[in-house]
């Protein structure tokens, strides 16, 4: 009975298969970045005007029609359930732990965290440039201190793959801080503050590389005391709203189901602040400031402070700079120009280490 069907089940079978290449040829994809994957689709490839360029085509015009087809989005969005919710397999960017905890893989962050990758001369040399940068803001009366946002995979180690886990190893961030203590520059460790703020709530998003906003407060208090503020402690339920639904994150855009995934966490209830911001880049430096008289504090770091610690930061002091590191390559004019009291150095440990030959741009002698 079947057999008197199969004329019309391969007609469905061409339809199907042949579905996104009439969709394509009808309603083409405008699109030049993938929103789900966070990267730039391949472009048209421009006709071969050199025999190289006839070699190069073949893998052109591959990865353009990987990128250009009907449908892709959703058959790309279909699979990204299949694999992430349902199977939790991760890719090369992103790996899924328990309870659909995500962690990025990139900068090998899980390994970084775990101890099994130790750059020892890189973070010496990190060390000796911090030690040296120490010395300069001295000599000027300003005073300096080194405070790194953990990985995610260090604080919330126990929602990782066992082999990711770190069970003892000397890590990066243990280096770095034993390193600058022997060179006598002021540190503070923010993974205990961090660790233990689980215990009120979440300090660090499911789904995003970042620490929420309780997490943001507990490393300004940590980092606020070592510098020798203790009047600077503010409690977090003064400061934070009801939980709320939040969807997606940074690391369920990268796996492809940004739209698919919630949490819970709570808001800043401050008042935005005002900044005078000096540049169009995406995180330029900024000055903001509060309605009231204090010193000014310079952040030098990247995502994790640009904008959550402004607003926590003014209610006890008068300004706050601040200035992305940039692997320790930033511009020291900025410095010269704010003229803060004191100056934060707060990348996140998955970039505290300096690049090679990475220096401040007019880094002037100690």
């Amino acid at each position: 009975m079947l057999r008197h069907y199969r004329r019309f089940w391969v007609l469905w079978a061409a339809v199907l298969l042949s579905a996104p290449l009439i969709i394509c040829l009808f309603a083409p994809d405008s699109g030049t970045i993938s929103a789900d994957e966070l990267r730039p689709l391949a472009p048209l490839p421009s006709f071969p005007q050199r025999p190289s360029e006839w070699k190069n085509l073949p893998v052109a015009a591959d990865a353009y029609l990987g990128d250009h087809f009907g449908l892709r989005h959703f058959l790309i969005h279909a699979d990204a359930l299949v694999s992430q919710v349902l199977l939790r397999s991760g890719n090369a960017q992103v790996l899924i732990g328990h309870d659909g905890w995500m962690f990025y893989r990139g900068d090998d962050l899980v390994l970084q965290s775990a101890g099994l990758m130790v750059r020892d001369s890189m973070v010496i040399a990190t060390a000796d440039f911090l030690a040296k940068m120490h010395g300069i803001l001295a000599a000027r009366g300003i005073k300096f201190i080194v405070a790194s946002p953990p990985n995610s995979a260090t604080i919330y180690a126990d929602m990782l793959p066992g082999w990711a886990r770190n069970t003892g190893r000397r890590t990066e961030y243990d280096l770095l801080l034993e390193a600058l203590a022997a060179r006598g520059v002021p540190t503070v460790d923010l993974r205990p503050p961090l660790r233990a703020g689980q215990f009120e709530g979440k300090t660090y998003h499911e789904h995003d590389t970042h620490w929420t906003v309780r997490g943001s407060i507990d490393g300004f208090n940590a980092t606020a005391v070592a510098a020798g503020h203790p009047d600077w402690w503010t409690v977090p339920k003064t400061v934070l709203g009801p939980p709320t639904t939040i969807v997606g994150g940074d690391l369920a855009r990268m796996l492809g189901i940004g739209s698919d995934v919630t949490e819970r966490d709570e808001g800043l209830t401050l008042p935005p602040v005002k900044r005078e911001v000096f540049g169009t880049e995406p995180a330029p430096p900024y000055l903001a400031t509060a309605d009231r008289a204090g010193p000014t504090i310079m952040v030098i770091g990247d995502s994790f402070t640009v904008w959550q610690f402004a607003p926590v930061l003014l209610l006890h002091t008068g300004r706050m700079a601040w200035l992305p590191h940039q692997s320790c390559g930033f511009e020291w004019r900025w410095i010269d120009k704010f003229h803060p009291d004191e100056v934060w150095w707060m990348p996140t440990e998955r970039y505290f280490v300096c690049m090679p030959g990475a220096r401040p741009v007019d880094f002037p002698p100690e």
